[in-house]
């Protein structure tokens, strides 16, 4: 059916006799009755009927002498012949038959229906446009912006227009037909020509006025988009803040402007006030992919759409979750678990528990979740921001189950997670067990990094769960920095890390501890085997700045042999493999939290949004990560320890001393970043490297020992065996790269 005289529709048959009488009369033909019919019925593609009424159509205009109106009926006929190269033939007929006069034929020799380089639809444009123009017509090029035809010289076959840019700019047709763009006098730029102080008093007077304008000449634009308009033709830049929040708040109370929640979507003015709603619901209802179900969802929370829905329109969002959860349970079940989550939060399961049309049992569904084999890859796919509500909705339906899960789960759990799930499990009723595990990893050292931080973080809980030996908390958490870790483990330890350099908080920790016990721990930081050498320095120069007597511990006896000045060296294996530490950090690390910032920052209100600020955390400690190891990489040179003196023990030699029990032990002393416990490779930096520094065979050294210092005598300096050459030439293939 089409729409004409009166709005009623009208079948094929009936528009064809509607269409035929049209003709007849003598009178101005309806024209944009006539194309929307032809529009309605020519929609589902190329059709011989509905073309035959265009030809008979654009003829009889043609004959009439009404050029233009053929001109709009045929470029309509070129959407539906598009891939018929014949048709620009046709198309040529028929504009040089209707435009025949001397004017007519200069405007069809510069619109291009001769060149093959240009498709039919483009020659029926360039040629309306070199129709309509004329001395006072409104036009945009992209080059010299707003103008104004003032004439049109059809002998040398040029247009005269007075741009913005340059009053008085003359063009060939064939060149404005081709770059020209006509604008109709309601256009902004019209309105800014004619009276641009008017335009300018809107800024102030009435912002919102001046927004909808320049969208009803552009169409839907994007904040950013519409400030290219405005900044500099109508106000500076520094105007642009003040002027877009008062447009703004008075657009959000304009029910026909669409102003969507994220800045790089565009601003829409609507036909009705509910249009856009009617059609955001339309696409919910067509869409069939959870995790897209899902983020239509969030978007229309996030837009206040969802706020006191209607019972369609809650039918409707409680039927698409339910789908999304029934489709991702096997598959993907964290996104079954956030289609829980948001069902309840919105409250659309009914009063048994049922959500949509599949009556989703939502307790069985999350039972199923809690109990299957890969809960803890699901609890770490889903966003923080639902992390407490899905604690909470487990520790409530089954608090049994929920702590024993969460608490098997415990060593791998993010810290996230961890500071959720432990308080709720007290409010359960279980603490005693809690408290029974925590201690039971502690003794067993297995607690986890995101366990151990959330302890540290929380004295008074750790006392509790724990008992009261903060310098075994302490310690465990240095040795938890060493071990071996992906994933949020790797995040855990990078959390830990940086609560260990964050100053007072470090120093704050040591003053409950005793003199001999910091100073058992800090013997074990100098040790420790995960940190970086800057991170190093700068937790013990803290130390050091609170508690002076330790300076003797961290720097050497006073009485050592001072070691010789040299250069920062480190093999060339370990160089290498910080180099492609380095190259992930900038190449994987940054850019996937540049991700997790972006992905957060869509949530809303960055004021409450944990994933922000978690996202943004990790992004400081990436980027101290950044200038730490470039920084090293620059002045650390990698070398393969040939030729090292073994006089003296010292990099590139291996040195056996003797514990006052008679142990001997070995330790291969190498550069600053070369480690191996198996092969007892330490670094240079060792508290028990710089202690043997310079000590020849039969001198003493004073080493870390189980309780306090041992005194050790040295029995031989000797060049590095053929086991550490091995390990160094593992390394080889890119020495010096």
């Amino acid at each position: 059916m089409a729409e004409q005289g009166g709005g009623q529709r009208k079948s094929r048959a009936e528009t064809e006799a509607w269409i035929l009488s049209v003709l007849e009369t003598e009178g101005a033909l309806p024209l944009d009755d006539l194309l929307e019919a032809l529009t309605y019925f020519g929609s589902a593609g190329s059709d011989r009927r509905v073309d035959g009424w265009a030809e008979l159509i654009q003829d009889t205009l043609s004959a009439r002498g009404e050029g233009l109106g053929m001109l709009s009926i045929l470029a309509l006929r070129c959407q539906w012949h598009a891939h018929e190269p014949a048709f620009k033939g046709i198309c040529a007929d028929a504009v040089e038959r209707a435009f025949a006069t001397r004017l007519g034929k200069v405007l069809f020799k510069n619109a291009g229906f001769r060149d093959p380089a240009v498709t039919a639809a483009e020659a029926v444009h360039r040629m309306d446009v070199l129709a309509r123009l004329k001395d006072g017509v409104f036009c945009a090029d992209k080059t010299w912006g707003f103008g104004v035809v003032r004439r049109v010289d059809d002998f040398y076959e040029r247009v005269s227009i007075d741009f913005d840019r340059k009053r008085g700019h003359e063009m060939s047709m064939a060149y404005a037909a081709e770059t020209l763009d006509l604008v109709p006098p309601s256009h902004f730029l019209v309105r800014l020509h004619q009276d641009q102080a008017g335009v300018r008093k809107m800024v102030e007077a009435d912002p919102a006025a001046l927004v909808r304008l320049v969208l009803e000449s552009y169409g839907p634009l994007n904040v950013d988009q519409l400030s290219v308009h405005l900044v500099d033709r109508v106000m500076p830049e520094s105007g642009w803040k003040r002027f877009w929040d008062a447009a703004r708040k008075a657009l959000k109370a304009d029910p026909l402007v669409h102003l969507p929640p994220k800045r790089t979507d565009p601003i829409k003015l609507l036909e009705s006030a509910d249009s856009h709603v009617v059609a955001e619901f339309a696409v919910l209802e067509g869409l069939r992919e959870p995790e897209a179900i899902l983020k239509k969802v969030d978007a229309l929370e996030a837009a206040g759409l969802l706020d006191g829905l209607k019972r369609d329109r809650a039918g409707l969002v409680a039927d698409r979750l339910a789908f999304a959860v029934w489709g991702a349970e096997d598959r993907e079940p964290s996104l079954a678990l956030r289609a829980l989550l948001t069902a309840e939060r919105l409250g659309l399961p009914d009063s048994e528990g049922r959500l949509g049309e599949r009556r989703i049992d939502v307790p069985a569904a999350y039972a199923r979740i809690l109990d299957g084999k890969v809960l803890l890859d699901v609890l770490h796919a889903l966003p923080v921001r639902l992390m407490a509500a899905c604690i909470e909705r487990f520790t409530v339906l089954f608090p049994g189950r929920a702590t024993e899960r969460l608490l098997d789960l415990l060593p791998s759990l993010s810290v996230q997670i961890v500071q959720e799930a432990l308080p709720r499990i007290r409010q359960a009723g279980a603490g005693e067990h809690l408290e029974s595990v925590v201690r039971g990893r502690l003794n067993a050292r297995n607690a986890g990094p995101a366990l151990l931080f959330w302890l540290l973080r929380n004295p008074d809980e750790a006392a509790s769960l724990a008992g009261s030996d903060p310098a075994e908390l302490l310690r465990q958490g240095v040795d938890a920095l060493e071990w071996p870790a992906a994933g949020e483990m790797l995040k855990a330890q990078h959390q830990l890390r940086a609560l260990y350099e964050s100053g007072g908080w470090l120093g704050d920790r040591l003053e409950a501890l005793s003199k001999e016990q910091r100073t058992v721990f800090v013997a074990k930081l100098m040790e420790s085997h995960g940190w970086d050498e800057t991170g190093r320095r700068s937790v013990l120069a803290g130390i050091i700045k609170r508690y002076p007597e330790l300076q003797a511990l961290v720097s050497g006896r006073p009485d050592a042999a001072a070691p010789k000045a040299r250069a920062r060296m480190t093999s060339w294996r370990s160089y290498r493999e910080r180099q492609v530490q380095f190259q992930r950090l900038m190449e994987v690390e940054i850019p996937e939290n540049a991700r997790e910032i972006a992905v957060a920052r869509s949530y809303g209100d960055l004021r409450e949004n944990a994933e922000f600020k978690y996202a943004k955390e990790h992004q400081r400690i990436l980027y101290r990560r950044r200038d730490e190891m470039e920084l090293d990489l620059e002045h650390v040179k990698g070398t393969d320890f040939a030729g090292c003196d073994c006089d003296a023990a010292g990099m590139g030699t291996e040195v056996e001393i003797r514990r006052p029990d008679g142990r001997l032990e070995r330790y291969r002393i190498l550069g600053e970043w070369d480690r191996d416990e198996e092969l007892n490779i330490i670094s240079s930096l060792s508290q028990v490297a710089k202690q043997l520094e310079g000590r020849r065979v039969g001198d003493t050294a004073e080493l870390p020992g189980i309780i306090g210092q041992d005194r050790c005598d040295v029995v031989a300096v000797e060049p590095l065996s053929p086991a550490v050459q091995a390990w160094l030439a593992a390394g080889a293939s890119s020495e010096k790269s």
